[in-house]
């Protein structure tokens, strides 16, 4: 009989524990959803900067190189900042980038030109033996970072947004008041040139 009446006592504290775990699980919950939310987001982010990075160092040390004296550094005029042609310098160091930046789905095309429409554009802004060319969407703005370039140096400088259309990096938690809608991706590198 006593056995029989301490079974009962368990069942009854199992039931009362279950529902325990279930008021658990419906707190802790959101938390960590939006932990997992708040990590998927922040991978994206690093694989988009990592990605960036090189591709501005590879722009550096593209436009670093002997180029014949022929080729123009920009001969892009009018407001045209479509590298697309690949006639000049500065095209050849943006098309360079824009190699490593479609891993990423971010294009340096010059906004209703040449440009697909579910790729955000991006803005390089290249100093080069004190001549200064842009190619992208000239809607952004860079602000080059460091010292001054001086005449024996390419500086390169990229930006775009982090969350735009078809953007690199996913907004999730903008739906819990975090949003990295108003930041945008900006590195320079520089080189000497040879």
């Amino acid at each position: 009989m006593r056995s029989t009446y301490r079974s009962q006592r368990a069942v009854r504290r199992q039931r009362r524990r279950s529902g325990a775990v279930f008021l658990e699980f419906v707190v802790a919950m959101p938390i960590l959803f939006f932990a997992f939310l708040a990590i998927f987001e922040f991978s994206f982010a690093m694989i988009a900067v990592d990605t960036s990075t090189t591709a501005v160092v590879q722009g550096a040390r593209e436009g670093a190189f002997v180029y014949d004296p022929a080729v123009p550094f920009d001969n892009n005029g009018g407001g045209n900042t479509d590298p697309v042609g690949n006639d000049d310098i500065a095209d050849q160091i943006a098309l360079a980038m824009d190699e490593y930046l479609s891993v990423i789905n971010v294009e340096i095309r010059q906004n209703g030109v040449n440009d697909a429409a579910d790729k955000p554009n991006a803005y390089v802004q290249i100093v080069r033996g004190g001549v200064m060319a842009e190619r992208g969407d000239a809607t952004l703005t860079c602000n080059a970072t460091g010292a001054a370039p001086a005449t024996t140096e390419i500086v390169v400088t990229l930006c775009y947004p982090l969350t735009s259309n078809g953007s690199p990096v996913p907004d999730f938690l903008s739906t819990a008041g975090f949003s990295l809608s108003t930041y945008r991706f900006e590195a320079t590198s520089r080189a000497l040139l040879e």
